[in-house]
């Protein structure tokens, strides 16, 4: 994805580099911020990060709003996978098609990034990488900030959806009932345990599950990922990253996808994440759950 061809390289993409190329014409970067706040009852609520985007953001990057312009509204579920066409429309009208080189960011909670990331690559986009550390590195390592809005071309953007990357309720109820994936939960300990609850229909966990916490995948000093070495001691005693057929899931399929990312890193790039995850499930009283 950068001159590094290793297979983080393809996946992750550092700020100096990034600040390095920012002319190339089929380079496009895409700010996803959502801002997260939390109410008296003690729910974080997502919202636009356009406001964010308008008072500062990289040179030439473009907005995506994931709340308002890339779920499927239709779905009761509040982070639903659009529909292909949607999909394409949306990237086709930032002026990316099908040679587009994507880099992705957040400002703040990281996995809104990955969860861009892992939207491309389920609708067949291979050439895209997260910016490591995001744009509080961005900024704090004194790369240039703009806020002006880049006015581009529309194109036509080709969606095709990969349906291996993207797990159902039947397939996690199959995974439940003993067909294989090890399904890994992407949240807090006290969500896993359902010490603490975010407001889904049930707390704790899908039964059977394992947690893998996407905030323990990166370094809390900065926000980088961390090193190969690293990030297979995380998931020491919890899957095999090299051999294991992995499901990851979270509250509404979006800190799951730091956990695919993070796979990726390591060389799993077919790991799939539940898009309806608890949101979902835990409304459905048949699918089981564990607390504890």
């Amino acid at each position: 994805m950068t001159d590094d061809q290793s297979i983080r390289g393809r996946h992750l993409v550092d700020g100096a580099w990034l600040a390095g190329h920012l002319g190339d014409p089929k380079l496009r970067v895409l700010d996803c911020t959502v801002v997260m706040t939390r109410s008296d009852d003690g729910v974080w609520k997502p919202s636009s990060g356009r406001s964010a985007y308008d008072e500062g953001h990289i040179p030439g990057a473009l907005f995506v709003d994931l709340l308002r312009d890339l779920h499927d509204t239709s779905s009761p579920f509040g982070h639903m996978l659009p529909a292909a066409e949607a999909f394409a429309a949306a990237m086709g009208a930032l002026g990316i098609d099908a040679d587009t080189r994507i880099f992705v960011y957040a400002s703040a909670v990281p996995w809104w990034a990955t969860r861009l990331w892992w939207m491309l690559r389920a609708f067949g986009h291979e050439n895209v990488a997260v910016l490591d550390g995001g744009f509080a590195k961005w900024r704090a390592d004194g790369h240039p900030v703009d806020a002006a809005t880049p006015v581009v071309t529309p194109t036509t953007f080709p969606a095709r959806l990969r349906g291996e990357l993207i797990a159902d309720k039947a397939r996690v109820k199959a995974a439940v009932d003993g067909a294989g994936p090890v399904l890994v939960n992407a949240l807090s300990r006290q969500l896993f345990t359902g010490e603490s609850d975010l407001g889904y229909a049930r707390p704790g966990r899908i039964a059977g599950s394992v947690l893998l916490s996407a905030l323990s995948l990166v370094d809390s000093t900065d926000g980088t990922y961390l090193d190969d070495a690293g990030l297979r001691e995380r998931m020491d005693g919890v899957l095999d990253p090299a051999s294991d057929d992995v499901i990851c899931y979270c509250g509404g399929g979006i800190a799951a996808t730091m956990d695919a990312f993070a796979l990726a890193l390591l060389g799993r790039d077919d790991v799939a994440v539940y898009d309806g995850s608890l949101d979902e499930w835990s409304a459905d009283a048949g699918m089981p759950m564990a607390i504890g």
